[in-house]
């Protein structure tokens, strides 16, 4: 009968309000605990989505840049990029400006126009 009494005791003590509300509180604390940590796992994976396409960029730069030096080192290729930025010839070269006509034509006809008060005086003269 005292195994019954102490079973109904703790039973008691189990299920009152006290201990289901502490109970409640930890679930609660738990969930939020996982929420953390689920919302970390969710960043990390955005930033390893991320931190791939950027090396797959980096990647494909380095191939690019490679590809380039391998030209450079070439006698062509230096020759090549130094006439294309300094715009330097070689000794009896020339070069040759192209100056398109109508944009010269345009040009001569807006410096020619005579504004409203100039044709105002020379009808009155």
């Amino acid at each position: 009968m005292l195994e019954f009494q102490e079973k109904r005791r703790f039973r008691r003590l189990l299920y009152s309000r006290v201990t289901l509300v502490i109970l409640l509180l930890i679930l609660i604390w738990l969930l939020n605990a996982v929420w953390k940590v689920y919302k970390k796992q969710d960043m990390t994976k955005d930033n390893l989505t991320k931190t791939t396409a950027d090396l797959e960029d980096l990647k494909a730069r380095e191939k690019m840049l490679s590809l380039e030096i391998d030209r450079l080192k070439t006698e062509g290729g230096t020759e090549e990029e130094i006439r294309e930025k300094y715009g330097l010839v070689r000794p009896g070269e020339e070069v040759l400006v192209v100056v398109d006509n109508d944009d010269s034509i345009n040009s001569n006809s807006t410096s020619t126009k005579i504004s409203f008060w100039q044709r105002v005086l020379d009808w009155l003269k």
